[in-house]
């Protein structure tokens, strides 16, 4: 499981947000009362949707900012089989970065998409459940993308100067 989970990383955000929306729908049917954007008034909904859509797509250029650094890093030409063997797996690791980064900017896409939405039709006494099941998972899957892959550049630049 950890071999397979070590090259597909990408799919924890996408499994982030299975496990967050089916909670949340859950929830849903046995609570008495709305929570999160459901309870907010309406004026104070299309303002968070706004601040959403904001952070969102400056997230959503920074991600998208990190893939096309990830890629600009090639492999360093070596004169060994040791150097050789890390540049590799150097290379490997910014790829399932890149692969991280990218299904975070999914969801950040989700965000931004349907926080634009909510602006215009969310303005009901409650707020609309799937709009906020949308959102909130997309967060949470959004923030362990954006975590992993931070964590895992970090680590990558790291090595790449630790190498130079």
């Amino acid at each position: 499981m950890g071999q397979w989970l070590d090259k597909h990383l990408w799919t924890l955000p996408f499994l982030a947000f299975v496990i967050t929306g089916t909670s949340l729908i859950a929830v849903h049917y046995f609570r008495e009362k709305e929570f999160f954007l459901e309870a907010v008034e309406a004026e104070n909904r299309k303002e968070i949707y706004s601040s959403l859509t904001g952070s969102s797509s400056g997230l959503l250029g920074f991600a998208l900012a990190a893939v096309a650094i990830m890629a600009a890093f090639g492999r360093r030409p070596t004169s060994n089989q040791v150097d050789r063997s890390r540049e590799n797996r150097l290379a490997d690791a910014r790829v399932g970065i890149s692969k991280i980064l990218l299904a975070t900017s999914v969801f950040l896409m989700a965000i931004l998409v349907t926080a634009t939405v909510g602006i215009g039709i969310d303005d009901g006494k409650v707020g609309s459940f799937p709009i906020t099941t949308i959102i909130v998972a997309s967060s949470v899957s959004s923030l362990m993308g954006l975590l992993v892959s931070g964590a895992g550049l970090t680590l990558s630049l790291m090595e790449r100067s630790r190498g130079a």
